[in-house]
């Protein structure tokens, strides 16, 4: 009885959130209330408040449930890649990308981030949640192109900074514009292209 109880609480927390995923979506977080995805999953206002304190509480869980996959994602491009930072930092665009792309979850979570979140008053910490998330990817890659300049892989005369927050403003750029309209652009092909040029441009004078 007891582990029939435990499932049902994982179900109809799983179910929260894919009722928040969706209605956050389609309506963007400040105009989406507790009750209202209550109601979409079915359950009652004191079931959604015994799993989720707030939307803030929300959107975390939902952050929580792509970031798992991701970070053991990101544990296998660093063993596959291990001594070649440019190789590295090229595979972790690619993989975010072909998680917008592939994912429904990934897909979600960005097109609220990036599109139905306005960043104000009771949603300011989601905004301070996802810089957070943000800067930290962008420490890790700095670390890999101050590596690739001392092999010899990047120009020295770019700082590493801001040659990542480029690659990360791409990144972004192509992942914001692919999700206003899916079908104007192929995300895959374009970032390819979009990526290795940009990369390409990094490299010394000559080689």
């Amino acid at each position: 009885m007891v582990r029939r109880t435990k499932e049902d609480a994982l179900t109809t927390r799983a179910e929260l959130l894919d009722a928040a995923e969706r209605l956050f979506s389609e309506k963007g977080v400040s105009n989406t209330s507790m009750n209202q995805v209550a109601e979409a999953a079915g359950v009652t206002r004191g079931a959604i408040y015994h799993h989720f304190q707030n939307k803030l509480d929300l959107i975390d869980a939902l952050m929580e449930r792509v970031r798992l996959p991701v970070d053991e994602m990101r544990d296998e491009l660093a063993q596959t890649y291990q001594g070649d930072p440019v190789s590295l930092l090229r595979a972790r665009c690619f993989h975010i990308i072909g998680q917008v792309q592939d994912d429904p979850h990934t897909q979600a979570l960005v097109n609220i981030l990036l599109h139905k979140c306005e960043y104000v008053d009771d949603a300011l910490p989601i905004h301070l949640r996802h810089l957070g998330g943000r800067n930290a990817c962008i420490t890790e890659c700095v670390v890999l192109a101050d590596k690739a300049k001392e092999q010899g892989l990047i120009d020295e005369k770019y700082d590493s900074k801001a040659a990542v927050m480029g690659l990360f403003s791409l990144v972004d750029g192509l992942m914001y514009n692919w999700l206003l309209d899916k079908s104007y652009f192929d995300l895959s092909q374009t970032a390819s292209q979009a990526i290795d040029t940009y990369l390409a441009g990094l490299k010394p004078r000559g080689t």
